[in-house]
Protein backbone atom coordinates (compact mmCIF):
# COMPACT_ATOMS: atom_id res chain seq x y z
CA UNK A 1 0.00 0.00 0.00
CA UNK A 2 1.25 3.62 -1.22
CA UNK A 3 1.63 6.20 2.42
CA UNK A 4 1.21 9.26 1.87
CA UNK A 5 2.41 11.68 4.34
CA UNK A 6 0.67 15.10 4.11
CA UNK A 7 2.81 18.25 5.85
CA UNK A 8 0.27 21.25 5.14
CA UNK A 9 -3.33 21.71 4.56
CA UNK A 10 -2.81 23.17 1.03
CA UNK A 11 -1.60 19.84 0.66
CA UNK A 12 -4.19 18.16 1.89
CA UNK A 13 -6.24 20.36 0.00
CA UNK A 14 -5.53 18.64 -3.33
CA UNK A 15 -6.86 15.67 -1.80
CA UNK A 16 -10.19 14.78 -3.48
CA UNK A 17 -9.78 11.19 -2.89
CA UNK A 18 -8.30 8.24 -0.98
CA UNK A 19 -7.74 5.50 -3.59
CA UNK A 20 -7.92 1.64 -2.43
CA UNK A 21 -4.11 1.10 -2.17
CA UNK A 22 -3.54 4.38 -0.75
CA UNK A 23 -3.07 5.47 3.39
CA UNK A 24 -2.92 8.98 3.37
CA UNK A 25 -1.86 10.38 7.13
CA UNK A 26 -2.23 14.05 8.10
CA UNK A 27 -1.35 15.26 11.09
CA UNK A 28 -1.80 19.05 12.03
CA UNK A 29 -2.83 20.80 14.86
CA UNK A 30 -5.68 22.42 12.52
CA UNK A 31 -7.22 19.78 10.08
CA UNK A 32 -9.84 21.46 8.06
CA UNK A 33 -11.85 18.74 5.15
CA UNK A 34 -13.00 21.58 2.19
CA UNK A 35 -14.62 19.17 -0.16
CA UNK A 36 -16.43 15.72 0.36
CA UNK A 37 -13.50 13.51 1.24
CA UNK A 38 -14.14 9.80 -0.79
CA UNK A 39 -12.16 7.35 0.92
CA UNK A 40 -11.27 4.20 -0.76
CA UNK A 41 -8.53 3.06 0.91
CA UNK A 42 -7.18 4.18 4.74
CA UNK A 43 -7.26 8.02 5.97
CA UNK A 44 -5.76 8.83 9.03
CA UNK A 45 -6.43 12.51 10.59
CA UNK A 46 -5.00 13.41 14.06
CA UNK A 47 -5.52 17.20 15.42
CA UNK A 48 -8.01 19.56 15.36
CA UNK A 49 -10.65 18.60 13.16
CA UNK A 50 -12.97 20.70 11.18
CA UNK A 51 -15.68 18.72 9.01
CA UNK A 52 -19.51 20.43 8.61
CA UNK A 53 -22.07 18.04 6.09
CA UNK A 54 -24.24 21.20 5.20
CA UNK A 55 -21.51 22.87 3.74
CA UNK A 56 -20.69 19.60 1.65
CA UNK A 57 -17.46 19.43 3.65
CA UNK A 58 -17.18 15.76 5.18
CA UNK A 59 -15.54 12.10 4.80
CA UNK A 60 -17.06 9.63 2.95
CA UNK A 61 -15.94 6.11 3.25
CA UNK A 62 -16.69 3.17 1.06
CA UNK A 63 -16.22 -0.91 0.83
CA UNK A 64 -13.21 -1.97 3.16
CA UNK A 65 -12.04 1.66 3.68
CA UNK A 66 -10.80 2.71 6.54
CA UNK A 67 -10.90 6.25 8.64
CA UNK A 68 -8.81 7.04 11.56
CA UNK A 69 -9.97 10.40 13.37
CA UNK A 70 -8.37 11.24 16.55
CA UNK A 71 -9.61 14.56 17.16
CA UNK A 72 -8.56 17.07 19.62
CA UNK A 73 -9.63 20.61 21.01
CA UNK A 74 -13.44 22.16 19.06
CA UNK A 75 -13.46 19.50 16.48
CA UNK A 76 -16.22 19.01 13.96
CA UNK A 77 -16.15 15.76 12.25
CA UNK A 78 -19.00 14.28 9.89
CA UNK A 79 -18.41 10.67 8.48
CA UNK A 80 -20.83 8.81 6.56
CA UNK A 81 -20.09 5.74 6.12
CA UNK A 82 -21.30 2.76 3.31
CA UNK A 83 -20.76 -0.90 2.65
CA UNK A 84 -18.16 -2.84 4.93
CA UNK A 85 -16.36 0.42 6.12
CA UNK A 86 -14.65 0.91 9.08
CA UNK A 87 -14.52 4.15 10.76
CA UNK A 88 -12.43 5.07 14.07
CA UNK A 89 -12.77 7.93 15.99
CA UNK A 90 -10.94 8.81 19.08
CA UNK A 91 -12.46 12.01 20.51
CA UNK A 92 -11.08 14.63 23.25
CA UNK A 93 -11.85 18.03 25.00
CA UNK A 94 -15.26 19.68 23.22
CA UNK A 95 -15.23 17.93 19.95
CA UNK A 96 -18.50 16.82 18.09
CA UNK A 97 -18.75 13.73 16.04
CA UNK A 98 -21.46 13.06 13.69
CA UNK A 99 -21.75 9.70 12.40
CA UNK A 100 -24.00 8.51 9.13
CA UNK A 101 -23.56 4.59 8.58
CA UNK A 102 -25.06 2.34 6.11
CA UNK A 103 -24.81 -1.32 5.44
CA UNK A 104 -22.48 -3.37 7.43
CA UNK A 105 -20.25 -0.73 8.15
CA UNK A 106 -18.32 -0.79 11.64
CA UNK A 107 -18.68 2.30 13.62
CA UNK A 108 -16.37 2.98 16.91
CA UNK A 109 -16.10 5.66 19.12
CA UNK A 110 -14.55 6.91 22.05
CA UNK A 111 -15.13 9.79 23.89
CA UNK A 112 -13.25 11.32 26.63
CA UNK A 113 -13.98 14.80 28.69
CA UNK A 114 -16.59 17.08 27.21
CA UNK A 115 -16.98 15.67 24.06
CA UNK A 116 -20.28 14.73 22.22
CA UNK A 117 -21.16 12.18 19.69
CA UNK A 118 -24.32 12.21 17.20
CA UNK A 119 -25.37 9.78 15.14
CA UNK A 120 -28.26 10.18 12.68
CA UNK A 121 -29.67 8.49 9.25
CA UNK A 122 -28.03 4.60 11.26
CA UNK A 123 -29.36 1.83 8.75
CA UNK A 124 -26.59 -0.48 9.68
CA UNK A 125 -26.32 -3.98 11.55
CA UNK A 126 -26.35 -2.78 15.25
CA UNK A 127 -23.71 -5.15 16.45
CA UNK A 128 -21.06 -2.92 14.75
CA UNK A 129 -21.74 0.21 16.70
CA UNK A 130 -18.97 0.59 19.77
CA UNK A 131 -19.46 3.53 22.18
CA UNK A 132 -17.19 4.21 25.38
CA UNK A 133 -18.08 7.64 26.76
CA UNK A 134 -16.05 8.93 29.79
CA UNK A 135 -16.32 12.21 32.04
CA UNK A 136 -18.59 15.04 31.00
CA UNK A 137 -19.27 13.71 27.14
CA UNK A 138 -22.69 13.90 25.42
CA UNK A 139 -24.07 11.13 23.01
CA UNK A 140 -27.32 12.10 21.20
CA UNK A 141 -28.47 8.76 19.49
CA UNK A 142 -32.31 7.49 17.92
CA UNK A 143 -34.19 5.51 20.07
CA UNK A 144 -34.83 3.19 17.65
CA UNK A 145 -31.46 2.06 18.09
CA UNK A 146 -30.85 -0.63 20.30
CA UNK A 147 -27.19 -0.64 21.44
CA UNK A 148 -25.23 -1.01 24.81
CA UNK A 149 -22.92 1.70 26.03
CA UNK A 150 -20.28 1.87 28.04
CA UNK A 151 -20.24 5.21 29.82
CA UNK A 152 -18.76 6.78 33.57
CA UNK A 153 -21.24 8.39 35.68
CA UNK A 154 -21.23 12.19 34.44
CA UNK A 155 -21.63 10.88 30.99
CA UNK A 156 -25.44 12.16 29.44
CA UNK A 157 -27.36 9.84 26.88
CA UNK A 158 -29.88 11.66 25.24
CA UNK A 159 -32.37 9.73 22.96
CA UNK A 160 -34.66 11.12 19.63
CA UNK A 161 -36.98 10.20 17.56
CA UNK A 162 -35.97 10.22 14.17
CA UNK A 163 -37.57 12.63 11.23
CA UNK A 164 -40.01 10.92 9.14
CA UNK A 165 -40.76 14.28 6.73
CA UNK A 166 -38.52 13.53 4.13
CA UNK A 167 -37.71 17.45 3.88
CA UNK A 168 -37.59 18.39 7.56
CA UNK A 169 -34.87 15.54 7.49
CA UNK A 170 -32.82 16.25 4.58
CA UNK A 171 -33.19 19.82 4.52
CA UNK A 172 -34.97 21.24 1.79
CA UNK A 173 -36.48 24.97 1.70
CA UNK A 174 -39.97 24.13 0.70
CA UNK A 175 -41.10 28.02 -1.24
CA UNK A 176 -44.50 28.49 -2.24
CA UNK A 177 -45.45 24.55 -1.83
CA UNK A 178 -42.24 23.85 -4.92
CA UNK A 179 -38.93 21.96 -3.83
CA UNK A 180 -35.68 21.81 -5.72
CA UNK A 181 -34.48 18.39 -5.97
CA UNK A 182 -31.78 16.57 -8.64
CA UNK A 183 -30.87 13.93 -10.24
CA UNK A 184 -27.96 12.35 -11.97
CA UNK A 185 -28.21 12.05 -15.91
CA UNK A 186 -26.46 10.57 -19.31
CA UNK A 187 -23.92 13.42 -20.85
CA UNK A 188 -27.10 13.76 -23.11
CA UNK A 189 -29.51 14.33 -20.53
CA UNK A 190 -31.41 10.49 -20.24
CA UNK A 191 -31.97 7.98 -17.58
CA UNK A 192 -32.77 4.81 -18.19
CA UNK A 193 -31.21 4.96 -21.82
CA UNK A 194 -32.20 1.88 -24.26
CA UNK A 195 -35.00 1.16 -21.91
CA UNK A 196 -38.68 0.99 -22.45
CA UNK A 197 -38.64 3.71 -19.58
CA UNK A 198 -35.93 6.22 -21.21
CA UNK A 199 -36.44 9.82 -20.32
CA UNK A 200 -35.42 13.44 -21.62
CA UNK A 201 -34.40 15.48 -18.91
CA UNK A 202 -33.77 18.63 -21.13
CA UNK A 203 -33.33 22.38 -19.99
CA UNK A 204 -36.37 24.06 -19.47
CA UNK A 205 -38.67 20.87 -20.17
CA UNK A 206 -41.49 19.74 -17.92
CA UNK A 207 -41.02 16.31 -17.61
CA UNK A 208 -44.56 14.11 -16.26
CA UNK A 209 -44.42 10.51 -15.69
CA UNK A 210 -47.19 8.66 -17.37
CA UNK A 211 -47.01 5.57 -15.10
CA UNK A 212 -47.63 7.19 -11.65
CA UNK A 213 -48.04 4.42 -9.34
CA UNK A 214 -46.01 5.24 -6.43
CA UNK A 215 -47.00 3.48 -3.49
CA UNK A 216 -46.15 -0.12 -4.99
CA UNK A 217 -42.44 -0.06 -4.03
CA UNK A 218 -39.60 2.17 -3.54
CA UNK A 219 -37.41 1.19 -6.23
CA UNK A 220 -38.41 0.50 -9.82
CA UNK A 221 -41.18 1.53 -12.21
CA UNK A 222 -44.35 3.99 -11.24
CA UNK A 223 -42.60 7.09 -10.35
CA UNK A 224 -39.42 9.08 -10.92
CA UNK A 225 -36.79 9.54 -8.38
CA UNK A 226 -34.98 12.67 -7.06
CA UNK A 227 -32.25 13.04 -4.60
CA UNK A 228 -31.79 15.99 -1.86
CA UNK A 229 -28.22 16.44 -3.01
CA UNK A 230 -27.22 15.71 -6.86
CA UNK A 231 -24.23 13.62 -5.03
CA UNK A 232 -26.38 11.28 -3.92
CA UNK A 233 -27.43 9.96 -7.44
CA UNK A 234 -23.98 8.38 -7.27
CA UNK A 235 -25.53 5.78 -5.72
CA UNK A 236 -27.64 5.06 -8.73
CA UNK A 237 -25.69 5.91 -11.67
CA UNK A 238 -21.80 5.82 -12.21
CA UNK A 239 -21.61 6.38 -15.97
CA UNK A 240 -18.12 8.41 -17.07
CA UNK A 241 -19.60 11.89 -18.56
CA UNK A 242 -22.83 11.99 -16.47
CA UNK A 243 -24.38 15.52 -15.56
CA UNK A 244 -26.43 17.03 -12.66
CA UNK A 245 -29.63 18.55 -13.24
CA UNK A 246 -31.67 20.73 -10.75
CA UNK A 247 -36.06 20.52 -10.97
CA UNK A 248 -38.60 21.96 -9.61
CA UNK A 249 -41.07 19.56 -8.18
CA UNK A 250 -44.15 19.98 -6.46
CA UNK A 251 -45.02 19.20 -3.31
CA UNK A 252 -48.20 17.76 -3.96
CA UNK A 253 -46.02 15.56 -6.61
CA UNK A 254 -44.10 13.99 -4.17
CA UNK A 255 -44.38 10.73 -2.92
CA UNK A 256 -42.14 9.38 0.37
CA UNK A 257 -41.40 6.59 1.94
CA UNK A 258 -41.53 6.33 5.55
CA UNK A 259 -41.26 2.86 6.68
CA UNK A 260 -37.81 2.24 6.95
CA UNK A 261 -36.79 3.52 3.52
CA UNK A 262 -33.34 1.48 1.93
CA UNK A 263 -32.05 4.88 0.32
CA UNK A 264 -34.06 7.84 2.70
CA UNK A 265 -32.22 10.61 0.57
CA UNK A 266 -34.23 9.46 -2.14
CA UNK A 267 -38.19 10.60 -3.13
CA UNK A 268 -40.64 9.81 -5.87
CA UNK A 269 -42.38 12.52 -7.58
CA UNK A 270 -44.81 12.63 -10.61
CA UNK A 271 -43.65 15.76 -12.95
CA UNK A 272 -40.94 18.19 -12.44
CA UNK A 273 -39.46 21.50 -14.72
CA UNK A 274 -35.99 20.70 -15.45
CA UNK A 275 -34.33 24.37 -14.51
CA UNK A 276 -30.57 23.81 -15.12
CA UNK A 277 -26.88 21.71 -14.68
CA UNK A 278 -25.35 21.76 -12.22
CA UNK A 279 -21.94 20.14 -10.30
CA UNK A 280 -22.06 17.29 -7.65
CA UNK A 281 -22.40 20.39 -5.15
CA UNK A 282 -25.36 21.61 -6.72
CA UNK A 283 -23.61 24.91 -7.84
CA UNK A 284 -25.43 25.69 -11.25
CA UNK A 285 -23.15 25.18 -14.68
Amino acid sequence: MKQIIVKSQEEFDKIKEVKADEEVIFESSKIRVNCILEVFGILRLKGEINCNFSENRYIRSWGSSQVHNESWGSSQVHNVSRGSSQVHNESRESSQVHNESWGSSQVHNESRESSQVIFSQVTTDIKNIVVNMFNFSVLSIPMSLKIKIKKTKNVVVQRYKTEDDYFRREGIEVRNKKVILFKRVSKDFKTQEGTPNETLWQIGSVVTHKDWQPEKEECNGGKFHGVSRPYFGDEFRGVIGDKYIALEVKIKDTYQWKDNPQYPHKIGFREGRVLWECDRYGVKK
